[in-house]
């Protein structure tokens, strides 16, 4: 005899489910479902609405690259706020099938492409991943980007060689106009932050908020 889960289980099966909501734009109160995973920590609402009116509202003619996507919620926000397009990287696989499956219920599929694999190792040739990119989204080379670098805070900790390493590589290789949005660990040294960048940088405990612009003059900083 098959022994019936109690209210209990359920309860626990019930919280494994998180909920997300779009906070502006066009899908704005739409929201996104995934299953919760210590790995996959979604940005908190009030630190993801400051960290838009710090980008601007407005997010039109702007190309979204979100490097730790999780959850997905920062690349489909952007989307709700006008970028033309969006491109998520996400290690699990799980998380990954969960973006797509929230972009398609919501109607931005067509606008969101999917990686589904390690950052780090993705950003090892630029160059070529950008050209493959260019196929599938054709502006994309042309167009200004705004880029989400909101990894697990540990990768601060554990990988903040590679982390600063591929920061650097992504502003270098960016449209200049290219809007860039980071959260750091409210202990994270803000020294890795390129210094040729200006940096405005707001506390939302425990998170620090970075938000950058590559401009003409930080372009030739090399």
């Amino acid at each position: 005899m098959t022994k019936q889960p109690s209210k209990k289980s359920k309860a626990n099966n019930a919280d494994l489910v998180g909920r997300l909501r779009v906070i502006g734009g066009e899908l704005r109160s739409r929201t996104l479902e995934f299953q919760t995973d210590p790995r996959t920590r979604p940005m908190k609402d009030r630190t993801r609405e400051a960290m838009f009116n710090l980008l601007g509202a407005d997010l039109e003619g702007f190309i979204a690259c979100d490097l730790f996507a999780g959850s997905g919620i920062l690349a489909i926000e952007a989307i709700s706020r006008g970028a033309t397009a969006a491109v998520a990287i996400e290690l699990l696989d799980r998380a990954a099938n969960e973006i797509r499956s929230n972009a398609t219920r919501l109607g931005v599929i067509d606008k969101l492409i999917v990686h589904r694999g390690d950052t780090f190792r993705w950003h090892q040739d630029l160059p070529d991943q950008f050209r493959q990119m260019s196929l599938r989204i054709p502006a994309f080379l042309e167009d200004r980007w705004c880029v989400f670098v909101c990894p697990p805070y540990k990768l601060w900790e554990t990988n903040l060689e590679e982390m600063t390493l591929l920061l650097e590589k992504w502003i270098d290789y960016a449209p200049v106009g290219s809007l860039f949005a980071v959260e750091l660990d409210q202990t994270t040294p803000p020294e890795v932050l390129p210094a040729w960048i200006d940096w405005q940088k707001r506390l939302y405990r425990p998170a620090l908020v970075a938000i950058g612009e590559k401009t003409e003059s930080s372009a030739s900083h090399a």
